[in-house]
């Protein structure tokens, strides 16, 4: 069997779906970093850069768990339409909280947690706490409503009287 590093090679599926969620990552430390490290600014913490690191990864942690556990994807991977779906049953809370703890340390773990994961043999598309959290991280394209589909063409209808002479 081959590991996700041999597949990532020569797959270009799996080159985009990695491209999608390192996209849809780099989103989110953006929506968690930028505002944690403005409002330890604001508070006048000594050692910014090293409290917001940490400060920062807590509130990663707190944002993905509630956001993948309710909604399936945090506002990052909602941008580049991927999804969080359980192996099993449903999805829940503790799964994302699971599968969200290499984001406390991101610093270490996270880049870990994804070598690890396509180091390993099985679904090259999990990060090894996806394995453990029995989730998946997937494309999702949400259904179109009747509403907004486009109108089939219709052939025009001629009226008899026009062109009758």
């Amino acid at each position: 069997m081959h590991t996700g590093f041999d597949i990532l090679e020569s797959s270009s599926a799996l080159r985009r779906h990695w491209l999608r969620r390192f996209i849809a990552g780099i989103v989110d430390i953006v929506l968690v970093f930028v505002p944690t490290y403005y409002a330890l600014r604001i508070l006048d913490v000594t050692n910014t850069t090293i409290v917001a690191g940490l400060g920062a990864g807590l509130v990663w942690f707190l944002y993905a768990g509630l956001f993948e556990g309710r909604f399936g994807r945090t506002l990052g991977k909602a941008l580049v339409r991927q999804k969080v779906v359980s192996m099993g049953e449903r999805r829940r809370y503790k799964q994302t909280f699971i599968r969200s703890i290499p984001k406390l340390f991101w610093y270490i773990f996270l880049p870990f947690d994804v070598a690890v994961g396509l180091a390993t043999e099985g679904d090259p598309r999990k990060r090894w706490s996806d394995g453990l959290a029995h989730t998946l991280v997937i494309a999702y394209y949400p259904a179109v409503p009747r509403s907004k589909k486009v109108p089939q063409a219709r052939p025009r209808m001629q009226r008899k009287d026009e062109y009758d002479l």
